[in-house]
C-alpha cells in the first residue's frame, strides 16, 4: 500500500482546489472582445433617395472589408454644436438632482430644469457600477464585462473605438482635469491635462480644487474643441459617511457654483460663435445608501444627465423625462450632433428628445438611420445568421418608409400623409435599435465553457478526495491520544504509479481531441497554441489525472465504504452542525437565498444556540451548571440579535433605517461617541480575562485610546476637551500602525529567540532537528504556544477596532463578548470534537462577516478604510487593509479558534491543528463545487450580473482566504517542529 502523509494529502488538495478555481474563473469571466479599429464615414450607407424613378434603398446587412466602401468619407451630418464641456461628478445620484430631497442644495441647475432651459433625463448605468467601467460605457457606448470590477484598480490604455479617440482622430484639441483613470485610459489624445488619484477617498476637498482652479483659464482660452472636467468629492464622502452625511449637502452646493459659473461664461462666449456649445452634466454611477458603489440597486445605477446650451434660449428646451434612458445612449447622441461616427461597439441608442430638438427631420431621420446602420454592423459580428433577425427586419421596413418619405416630401400631387409616413419610420427606427441592442447584448458574454468545465472538474475531484479521506478522523474525540492515523494509505503499491500515468494519458487524449474540435478552440485558456495555454493544459492534464488515479485506487480498493460509516460515534450536535453546513450549500441554489444569505446564517446560529439551551435543560448537571448555561445562551441570542440589527444587510431590507444609519447621523455624534468609548471598555474588559503578559494589556489600552483619539481628529466622535489632532488624522493613524507594528515586532522577536535557543541546543546533540532532554517541558511549549496564539488573537482585535467604522466599534465589542461566552463557557461544557468546533467558528465567522454590512453586493465594501493614515494611493497598502477590513470579523473568529484549540488540545496540539485545518478546507469545497455547477447553469440567467457573478468573486474570495490561512496554519506546524514539540511532523 501506498502511504500518502496527511501534510502532503492536505497541500495536494488546497493547490488543487486553487487552480480549479483559477480555471473556472478565468472560463466565467473573460475579457470581452471588440471589433478592432476605428469607425470612419467610409462605412456608412448613403441617404435613401429616390432618383431618376427607381428607388436606391440600401441592402441593411453591411459590407464586408474585403469590398469597396459604402460611404464618400463626407459627414453625412453637419454638427449642431461647436464645442462640448462634460462635467461629470462621481457618484452624483439621480436624486440629487432631480429629486425632492436636494432641491435645495443645488438652487441654479434647479432653476434651470424648472424654467426648461436644460434637456434632462435620468439616465441609467449597467453594472458594475465602478468608475473605470463607467467610463468605458460612456466613451464607447458597450456594456463593460464584471470583470472591469477587478481591472478598475489597474486602468490599461482603451483600445476600442471610442469618442475620445473619435474626436482626437478628427483633429479635435481636449482639454481633461479631474480623476487621473481617463489619463490611463485615453494617454496622448489630451493636449492638456491634470490628473488626480481616484482611490485616496478621505480627500474630498482638495481632490476637488485641482480641477476648479483650471475651469477659468480654460473657458478664456478659444483653442479647445472639448472641456472634460471629472470631479470626484463627492464620491469619496459618500464611501465616508454615506448619502446622508452633512458633508453632502455643501459639496453639491459647491458643484451647483461650478455649474452656474461655466454656464454663464459659456452663454457668454458663444454671442461670439458661429455654433453654440453643449454643456452635459452627469453621474458616472450613483451611491447607495451606505455610500458605496459597484452593485445593481436603482440608488447606484440611477444617475441624472443633463443637457445645456445657449440654444436652448431660442428654442426653448423641455421638463425632465419620465422614461428612463440609458448611460450608453450619450455616446451616439454626441457622436450625431458633433458630427462623428459612431463609435463602432456602441450599443447605444441616440436620445430621441434630443435629436429632436438639435435637427430638422430629414436630419433626424438621416441620424437614426446611421445608427441603426452602426448597431446592424455590431450584430452582424457578433450573432450568427443575423439576416434573420427581428430587428434587421425592423430596420429594412424603416429604411423603405425612409425612402418613400423622402419621394413624397416636398411632392405636392402626392395623396401619402407624409407626416404619418415619418412618424412609422421614426418607430420602427427605434424598434429596430431596441431589437438589435438587446440581441446583441445578449451574445456579447462568450463564456470559455472548457476552462469552465475542466476547473469543475478539478473541484470536484478536490471535493471527493477530501470526502475519502474524512474517515481518519471524522469518528474521532479529542480524548483520544495518538488515535489518527499518520498517512492515507490508498490502494496498491505496484499499480498506483501506473494508474496515474495512464489516468494522465487518457486525460491528454481527451484534451487533445476537445481543443481539436470546434467546442473547443475558442478557449483561449486552455486550446490556444500559446506557451501560457501549453503549461495551464499541462498542469490541467497531470492534476486531474493524478485525481482519477486516486479516486480509482480508492474504488477498487473498497475504501469508499468507510465513508458510510463516517457517522458512526456522532452526537446529535455533530449530525447538526453537519446538516446546517449541507443545508446553507443547498439555499445557494436560488436567487433569493443567494441575495440574502446572512438569514440562513442568523436561522442556522440560532438553532443551535436553541439546541445548547434544550441540551442544558435536559442534562443531568447541577442545578447551578444549568443555569449557568441557559443565562449564557440567552445572552448569546441577545448579542446575535444586536448584530442582525446593527447594520442591515442583503439586497431587499439593505436600505431599512438600522442602528448604524441612526448613529453616523450628524446630530447623533454624542451617541456615537458614548458608544464607541463604551464599546472600547468592555473590549478591554474581556481583554483582561485572558491570560496575557503585562505588555499586550498595555499596548491594547493605549491602542484603544489612540483609535478613540483619531476617530476625534476625523470629527466622527466628541470629547468634552479639546486635543490636539492633525488633518484627517493621518499622524494619529500612523502612530497606531506604529504601535501595531511594534506588538508585532516583539511577538515575532520572542519567537525568534526561543527558536534560535532550540535550535542552540539541538545543534549540540545531533542536529536541528533531533529532539533530546534538552527539549522544552511540556509547561514550557504549551506557555509558548497560549502566548502565541493570544497575542494573534489580540492583534486581531488592535486591527478590527481600527479597522470599523466608528459605529461599528460596538459590533468589535459584541463579537468579543460572544466570543467569551461562547468559547471560554459553551464550548469547555460541550466537550466537542475538534473538527465540530472549527464548524462552530465558520459559522460564527459567516455571522460576523454579515453583521459588517457585508452582503453579495460589492458595494457594501468599505473602501475608506484602505486609507486610514495615507496621504496618497498605494495600491498594495489601500488594497490590503480594505480586504483586512472586510474579512475582520471573519478572521478574529479563526483567530479565536486557535487560541480555544492551544488551550483545550495542548496535549495533541499539532492532530488537533491539522484536524481543524482538513475541516476549513471542507467546509469550503463543499460550496465552491456546488456553487460552480449553478453559475454554469444559470450563466444566461437574469440576474447573472447582479446576483450570481458577484456572490462567485465571494465565494473565490473566500475560498482562496481559506487556502491561505491553512498554509499559514500549516507553516506554524513547522515553527512548532523546529521548537521542539514532541508530536514531530512525522506524524503528518
Amino acid at each position: 500500500m501506498v502511504e500518502i502523509p496527511r501534510l502532503l494529502f492536505l497541500l495536494i488538495c488546497i493547490g488543487g482546489q486553487f487552480f480549479g478555481l483559477f480555471l473556472f474563473l478565468k472560463g466565467f469571466f473573460p475579457i470581452k472582445s471588440a471589433i478592432p479599429g476605428r469607425a470612419t464615414f467610409y462605412n456608412i450607407p448613403p441617404e435613401p433617395l429616390y432618383e431618376n424613378g427607381t428607388a436606391e434603398i440600401l441592402q441593411p446587412i453591411p459590407q464586408s472589408a474585403d469590398k469597396p466602401p459604402m460611404g464618400s468619407g463626407k459627414m453625412p451630418i453637419k454638427p449642431v454644436y461647436g464645442r462640448l464641456v462634460i462635467m461629470l461628478i462621481d457618484a452624483l445620484r439621480a436624486d440629487f438632482v432631480l429629486g425632492d430631497a436636494y432641491r435645495k442644495d443645488m438652487p441654479y441647475l434647479r432653476n434651470l430644469i424648472a424654467n426648461k432651459e436644460t434637456l434632462s433625463f435620468m439616465a441609467k448605468a449597467h453594472p458594475p457600477t465602478v468608475t473605470m467601467p463607467r467610463i468605458k460605457g460612456l466613451t464607447t457606448g458597450t456594456i463593460p464585462g464584471f470583470i472591469d470590477v477587478v481591472l478598475n484598480l489597474n486602468s490599461n490604455e482603451l483600445l476600442d473605438d471610442n469618442l475620445i479617440s473619435q474626436m482626437h482622430m478628427h483633429g479635435k484639441t481636449i482639454l481633461f482635469y479631474g480623476d487621473d483613470t481617463w489619463m490611463r485610459l485615453f494617454p496622448r489624445q489630451f493636449a492638456e491635462a491634470d490628473g488626480t488619484t481616484s482611490f485616496f477617498v478621505t480627500d474630498y476637498t482638495e481632490v476637488d480644487n485641482n480641477v476648479t482652479r483650471h475651469i477659468n483659464v480654460a473657458l478664456e482660452n478659444p483653442k479647445w474643441d472639448m472641456l472634460l472636467l471629472h470631479y470626484l468629492g463627492l464620491d469619496h464622502i459618500g464611501h465616508i459617511g454615506g448619502p446622508k452625511s452633512s458633508l453632502v449637502p455643501p459639496k453639491l452646493r459647491e458643484m451647483d457654483t461650478i455649474i452656474k459659473r461655466i454656464h454663464q461664461r459659456l452663454l457668454v462666449k458663444d454671442q461670439d460663435r458661429n455654433q453654440p456649445t453643449l454643456f452635459v452634466l452627469c453621474g458616472d454611477h450613483g451611491m447607495s445608501e451606505t455610500g458605496s458603489h459597484g452593485g445593481a440597486s436603482h440608488q447606484e445605477i440611477e444617475t441624472p444627465l443633463v443637457f445645456l446650451s445657449s440654444a436652448f434660449k431660442t428654442k426653448q428646451g423641455s421638463e425632465p423625462q419620465a422614461e428612463p434612458i440609458e448611460q450608453i445612449d450619450l455616446v451616439p447622441t454626441l457622436s450625431l450632433l458633433l458630427g462623428l461616427p459612431i463609435p463602432q461597439n456602441s450599443l447605444g441608442r441616440g436620445i430621441t428628445s434630443v435629436l429632436k430638438h438639435s435637427f430638422s427631420l430629414r436630419e433626424q431621420m438621416r441620424a437614426l438611420q446611421l445608427n441603426c446602420h452602426q448597431l446592424a454592423m455590431v450584430l452582424q459580428e457578433n450573432v450568427e445568421a443575423p439576416g434573420t433577425e427581428q430587428g434587421l427586419h425592423h430596420y429594412q421596413h424603416a429604411v423603405r418608409l425612409h425612402h418613400s418619405w423622402l419621394h413624397h416630401t416636398g411632392d405636392t400631387t402626392s395623396t401619402i400623409n407624409t407626416d404619418q409616413v415619418a412618424g412609422k419610420a421614426i418607430d420602427l427606427y427605434l424598434k429596430a435599435m431596441a431589437g438589435m441592442k438587446e440581441r446583441i447584448a445578449s451574445s456579447l458574454t462568450r463564456y470559455d465553457v472548457h476552462a469552465m468545465g475542466c476547473g469543475i472538474i478539478i473541484i470536484w475531484q478536490v471535493l471527493l478526495m477530501l470526502l475519502i479521506g474524512t474517515p481518519t478522523w471524522a469518528s474521532h474525540t479529542h480524548t483520544i491520544r495518538g488515535s489518527l492515523p499518520s498517512s492515507l494509505l490508498i490502494g496498491p503499491d505496484c499499480h498506483l504509479m501506473s494508474l496515474v500515468v495512464g489516468c494522465c494519458v487518457v486525460t491528454m487524449v481527451i484534451q487533445v481531441m476537445v481543443c481539436t474540435t470546434a467546442y473547443g478552440e475558442s478557449s483561449e485558456l486552455l486550446c490556444i497554441g500559446s506557451w501560457r495555454a501549453m503549461v495551464i493544459s499541462q498542469v490541467f492534464v497531470f492534476l486531474c489525472g493524478s485525481f482519477c488515479a486516486l479516486l480509482s485506487s480508492c474504488i477498487l480498493d473498497s475504501r469508499l465504504k468507510n465513508v458510510l460509516f463516517v457517522m458512526e460515534g456522532w452526537t446529535n450536535l455533530d449530525k447538526l452542525l453537519v446538516l446546517g453546513t449541507i443545508i446553507h450549500t443547498l439555499s445557494l441554489l436560488a436567487s433569493s437565498f443567494v441575495e440574502e444569505e446572512h438569514q440562513t446564517w442568523y436561522f442556522l446560529t440560532l438553532t443551535l444556540f436553541m439546541t445548547f439551551a434544550l441540551m442544558a435543560v435536559v442534562s443531568v448537571e447541577p442545578i447551578n451548571r444549568k443555569v449557568k448555561v441557559i443565562v449564557t445562551v440567552v445572552a448569546v441570542c441577545s448579542l446575535c440579535r444586536g448584530l442582525r440589527a446593527w447594520n442591515q444587510t442583503g439586497i431587499k431590507w439593505v436600505n431599512e433605517l438600522d442602528i448604524g444609519d441612526w448613529l453616523v447621523r450628524p446630530e447623533n455624534r454624542f451617541y456615537l461617541s458614548l458608544i464607541m468609548l463604551s464599546s472600547f471598555c468592555v473590549i478591554y474588559s474581556i481583554s483582561l480575562l485572558h491570560k496575557q503578559s503585562l505588555f499586550m494589556r498595555i499596548a491594547l489600552l493605549l491602542h484603544l485610546g489612540g483609535v478613540y483619539w483619531y476617530r476625534y481628529s476625523t470629527g466622527a466622535v466628541s470629547l468634552p476637551f479639546s486635543l490636539p489632532s492633525s488633518q484627517k488624522g493621518i499622524y494619529e493613524a500612523r502612530l497606531i500602525y506604529l504601535l501595531i507594528l511594534i506588538v508585532m515586532g516583539r511577538t515575532i522577536y520572542n519567537h525568534v529567540t526561543i527558536l534560535y535557543r532550540k535550535y542552540q541546543k539541538t545543534l549540540s546533540v545531533k542536529g536541528p532537528f533531533h529532539h533530546s532532554e534538552h527539549d522544552f517541558t511540556k509547561a514550557e511549549r504549551t506557555a509558548l504556544l497560549q502566548d502565541h496564539t493570544m497575542d494573534q488573537y489580540i492583534l486581531g482585535i488592535m486591527l478590527m477596532t481600527l479597522l470599523f467604522r466608528p459605529h461599528n466599534s460596538a459590533l468589535a465589542a459584541m463579537l468579543v463578548l460572544l466570543q467569551y461566552c461562547i468559547v471560554g463557557i459553551l464550548l469547555p461544557w460541550l466537550q466537542l470534537k475538534v473538527w465540530a468546533v472549527t464548524l462552530l467558528h465558520i459559522w460564527m465567522a459567516e455571522v460576523a462577516f454579515s453583521s459588517q454590512g457585508n452582503s453579495i453586493s460589492l458595494a457594501t465594501i468599505d473602501i475608506s478604510a484602505g486609507y486610514i493614515g495615507l496621504e496618497s494611493y498605494n495600491a498594495i497598502i489601500a488594497g490590503g487593509l480594505t480586504f483586512l477590513a472586510t474579512y475582520s470579523g471573519y478572521l478574529l473568529w479563526i483567530l479565536r479558534l486557535m487560541v480555544y484549540i492551544t488551550q483545550h488540545y495542548s496535549d495533541r496540539y499539532i492532530s488537533a491543528i491539522w484536524e481543524s485545518c482538513y475541516t476549513l478546507a471542507l467546509s469550503r469545497a463543499l460550496p465552491i463545487a456546488v456553487y460552480t455547477i449553478l453559475v454554469t447553469i444559470e450563466r444566461y440567467h437574469l440576474f447573472v450580473w447582479s446576483v450570481f457573478s458577484p456572490k462567485l468573486l465571494y465565494e473565490a474570495s473566500d475560498t482562496y482566504l481559506s487556502i491561505i490561512l491553512t498554509l499559514g496554519i500549516l507553516c506554524h506546524l513547522l515553527m512548532l517542529h523546529i521548537c521542539g514539540y514532541k508530536e514531530t511532523l512525522k506524524t503528518l
